[in-house]
């Protein structure tokens, strides 16, 4: 379902994570994908948690551009749902 955005890694705020790579289609992917979760680091040194997306979602209501937020908003929608909390971090 990820659109491979990487907005969630930082692929637009300045301060990417170090493990965040572009293929030569232009989309994002990480290089340790399968051992990501946990402590890391940016770029630029920061420190920062790799958590879940559904974590981040649950925790800010996400990214507005991201799959993920898009696809429960729609599920929400169609229960009846309140979707006010999603979305509200735009893209920096």
């Amino acid at each position: 379902m990820c659109s491979r955005c990487g907005v969630c890694c930082g692929s637009t705020d300045g301060h990417p994570c170090e493990h965040l790579r572009v293929d030569a289609d232009g989309k994002y992917f990480c290089e340790i994908y399968a051992d990501r979760l946990g402590p890391h680091k940016t770029v630029d040194g920061r420190s920062f948690v790799c958590v879940p997306i559904r974590e981040l979602i649950e925790h800010n209501g996400g990214y507005a551009c991201c799959a993920y937020v898009k696809a429960v908003e729609r599920l929400r929608e169609e229960r009846g749902q309140d979707t006010s909390d999603l979305g509200r971090l735009e893209k920096p």
